[in-house]
């Protein structure tokens, strides 16, 4: 007797751990429930048998299919063994006496599967899969390999751009999701890429903690300054772990299989086969994951390369020592040239670049790339705490050429020039902030200057300003206008501001929805013994009544005796259970009161 009723008992006898997990992997809504009865009926449902055969893999369904035609079963099989206990603690079979037996709606779901275009269980059961393409060659994986040591290259530059183009300004995210277009096409053109690539790379570093959103607008956290200070090879390997966690266990299995085969429609069709009723979401899921794969080097045209085939059997660092040995060699050296550009001869060291980026903007980024020293990158240089001589010692350090004399001289003009504009904090809630300058016009210029109409602010004298907006939302405006602007605190002196990070981790708690309904569960059931103990033995019976199932029914006599009876419930009502009794044939009216207690027949 697999029913509501069966099923109510052996849920109410589970502990709470187990109780939490069946109920988190088998009801992704959130139907009324009240009681174990409900729990069980909700369970047995069509869509929720349904949401739970959709995750399940070939040959779970196929060892389903066995227990629900009734065929023989090899309990002693490490595997099916395991696959039995899978589905059980799904509640989609149970064991009885007789040996395992499935619910008869799962049994119904799977009856209508070749109506619905999907495998029937006798096809679970005898198909086999597609067949394996053959391994790659080894000509083929050395192509492969340079590839993808090109495209990690280039990922891990083109992620550090995303970085840094973020920093500059925060792309917003629309209300129905994704970037907005203006966004999304600046950050394409930062980075180098195809604008397709955008949203994955921004999936990637939100899944690596690198940005995060704060309401509408995605920015850097503290996380990617740590990132930017590491060598190439960790960062790749730092996203290269991110996409190895993402992808399910399930679906990293097969792919560890195929690490020296061909993806994209080969691997489709396996997954189609492996996971029949999982439809169009898996492949769409697997498609993103090949796109990430191929944008990190993991593959280069849908082969696995030596570092992607690390990582799936190994893991990131074995797939990191392979990826560093394929990435060109990276110098700390570079020329510094007289119309104050800065060109590497190479790959730069990622805590050079970092540097480089402090004190110039990036015009060309490639293997060779180029930068340039202007006044406002010098400015922005030193309101990050640099000096003039600080600056002077880094690029001496690093400079195959020396210091040109142009170059000399734009730093001293910086510094002079640094700080004409000071924003600090006024101290009054209505106007925030103030800017003053002794070079009235400068101020004049940002008074009128409509970049900033939206700061409102207010002429107050010819050498001051004032604003409704804090000190380093002003500051931030005015040094992206490129305004030689510095920040104060409250006792005037100069401090370094940095732009807004998004926390690292959402900080709103999360609500376990599974442990709240078990919780609800035991509370009701505590509840409803203490209240009657014929409560449960009612909703048994009244759980038999509605599914038609026949009941082996105890009843205690006056005399101390026992007596059981074969009955179908009919109805319960007034204190009493009605039925028909099977070998007697006749109708049979027993008092709550006496009854003992039911088993299946």
């Amino acid at each position: 007797m697999t029913s509501t009723l069966t099923l109510a008992s052996r849920l109410a006898a589970l502990d709470d751990e187990a109780l939490r997990a069946l109920i988190a992997v088998r009801l992704p809504l959130r139907p009324k429930i009240d009681d174990f009865f409900d729990l069980a009926e909700a369970l047995l449902e069509h869509p929720a048998v349904q949401h739970a055969l959709t995750s399940l893999d070939r040959p779970t369904l196929a060892t389903l299919a066995a227990v629900s035609l009734g065929e023989p079963i090899d309990e002693t099989d490490a595997g099916t063994s395991a696959r039995l206990a899978a589905l059980a603690a799904r509640a989609l079979i149970e064991e009885s006496e007789s040996g395992w037996v499935a619910y008869e709606a799962v049994r119904e779901r799977l009856a209508a599967w070749p109506h619905e275009g999907l495998p029937g269980a006798q096809q679970l059961l005898t198909e086999t899969p597609p067949s394996a393409l053959s391994a790659v060659a080894s000509g083929d994986r050395a192509a492969t390999d340079q590839l993808a040591s090109e495209r990690a290259f280039q990922s891990v530059t083109a992620f550090a751009e995303l970085f840094g183009e973020l920093e500059r300004e925060p792309a917003r995210e629309l209300q129905k999701g994704g970037l907005s277009l203006p966004d999304g096409r600046r950050l394409a053109t930062a980075m180098g890429v195809q604008a397709e690539a955008v949203p994955v790379a921004v999936w990637l570093s939100e899944r690596a903690g690198l940005v995060a959103r704060d309401g509408s607008l995605w920015l850097t956290t503290d996380a990617a300054e740590q990132w930017l200070a590491g060598t190439t090879a960790e960062r790749w390997q730092s996203l290269a772990a991110t996409w190895l966690e993402a992808v399910p266990p399930s679906i990293r299995d097969l792919l560890k299989g195929r690490t020296h085969q061909q993806w994209g429609r080969a691997l489709h069709d396996t997954l189609a086969w492996f996971y029949p009723a999982s439809g169009e979401p898996l492949i769409r899921s697997v498609e993103r994951f090949e796109a990430s794969a191929e944008l990190l080097g993991i593959t280069a045209a849908e082969l696995p390369s030596s570092a992607g085939a690390a990582l799936l059997e190994s893991g990131p660092a074995a797939a990191a020592k392979a990826m560093a040995a394929l990435l060109p060699a990276e110098v700390d050296k570079v020329y510094l040239q007289h119309d104050l550009t800065i060109v590497s001869p190479g790959p730069l060291v990622p805590s050079l670049d970092a540097h480089l980026r402090r004190v110039a903007d990036v015009e060309s980024r490639a293997l060779a790339s180029s930068y340039r020293v202007t006044a406002a990158s010098l400015e922005r240089a030193i309101g990050a705490g640099e000096t003039a001589e600080s600056i002077r010692a880094f690029l001496t350090s690093v400079s195959i050429t020396g210091i040109p004399q142009p170059l000399d001289y734009l730093i001293d003009e910086a510094v002079k020039r640094y700080g004409l504009i000071r924003v600090r904090d006024n101290g009054d809630e209505r106007m925030r902030a103030s800017v003053r300058s002794v070079d009235a016009g400068l101020i004049g210029a940002i008074a009128v200057d409509q970049a900033f109409a939206s700061l409102g602010f207010a002429r107050v004298s010819d050498h001051e300003l004032v604003t409704r907006f804090p000190r380093d939302v002003v500051y931030w405006a005015l040094a992206d206008a490129r305004y030689p602007v510095a920040a104060e605190d409250a006792n005037g002196r100069v401090v370094g501001v940095k732009k807004r990070h998004a926390p690292a981790t959402d900080a709103v708690p999360t609500v376990d929805r599974a442990s709240a309904l078990v919780a609800h569960l035991r509370e009701a059931a505590a509840s409803e013994a203490a209240q009657s103990p014929e409560a449960w033995l009612s909703r048994q019976l009244e759980a038999a009544v509605k599914a038609r199932v026949p009941l082996i029914v105890t009843v205690g006599m006056p005399d101390g005796s026992e007596l059981e009876f074969l009955l179908e419930p009919t109805g319960v009502g007034g204190g009493r259970l009605r039925g028909r009794d099977r070998k007697a044939d006749i109708e049979r009216t027993l008092p709550l009161k006496s009854i003992k207690g039911v088993r299946a027949p």
